[in-house]
């Protein structure tokens, strides 16, 4: 009985396996061979930006609203102009204030964790006269992917969000990058580990928050 039981079970898994795989099996000059049929590629899923709606901004000091949106994907800022999307042509130190400070980017040129030259857009999370840290907003496409074996099933390629980077420029010098460990924000001002340390601490500072970096900013350049 248990014999019977397990290959009717097996016929079963043969057969939806088969299925499953859309497998389709020809001859040629004698010889069998065994095929599966390939998904159709579909659109990506997902968004290429953290805010998608169009937003009014003033850029650089222009008292004129244009209505804005990053594509943080692309790394480029787009303008709605009579209803067409333009691409805004970047200059260095651009800067895009959204309203009601909802944001502010700023085109710039920085360096990355490896120490090689970069330009682009980053949003301004703290901004004083000694220390200014910024954040890069990225997104990636996760490429499509097609089963391999007759079970899996096909997936749509995705944009999806990476963890952002912060950045950090003090006293007018250049902008480089700011790790989200602890114990390297306390040694961002040689000889005021002890300092930074403390507040941290005693604040409960999330270097990796927004809001928190805020306050961290503004504490760094008391001492600085």
């Amino acid at each position: 009985m248990k014999i019977k039981t397990l290959l009717a079970v097996s016929t079963v898994f043969v057969s939806s396996f088969a299925i499953a795989q859309q497998t389709y099996v020809d001859k040629n000059g004698g010889m069998d061979y065994m095929y599966s049929k390939k998904a159709p590629s579909q659109p990506a899923q997902g968004t290429q930006y953290y805010i998608e709606k169009f937003t009014p901004a003033n850029i650089d000091d222009s008292k004129e609203v244009a209505l804005v949106r990053y594509n943080a994907y692309s790394d480029e800022m787009e303008l709605k102009i009579n209803d067409e999307i333009m691409v805004l042509e970047p200059k260095d130190d651009m800067d895009i204030k959204l309203v009601n400070n909802v944001a502010e980017y700023k085109f710039v040129q920085y360096k990355k964790e490896e120490g090689d030259a970069a330009q682009g857009y980053l949003v301004v999370i703290s901004n004083n006269p000694n220390v200014t840290i910024y954040k890069q907003e990225r997104i990636y496409l996760q490429p499509e992917q097609h089963p391999s074996v007759g079970y899996q099933k096909y997936k749509a390629p995705k944009y999806k969000e990476l963890s952002p980077i912060y950045y950090i420029q003090m006293n007018d010098g250049p902008i480089v990058y700011m790790s989200d460990r602890r114990k390297d924000v306390y040694k961002l001002i040689p000889g005021k580990e002890k300092q930074i340390k403390k507040f941290i601490k005693d604040n409960r500072i999330n270097v990796s928050d927004d809001e928190e970096l805020k306050e961290l900013g503004n504490y760094l350049s008391t001492i600085l």
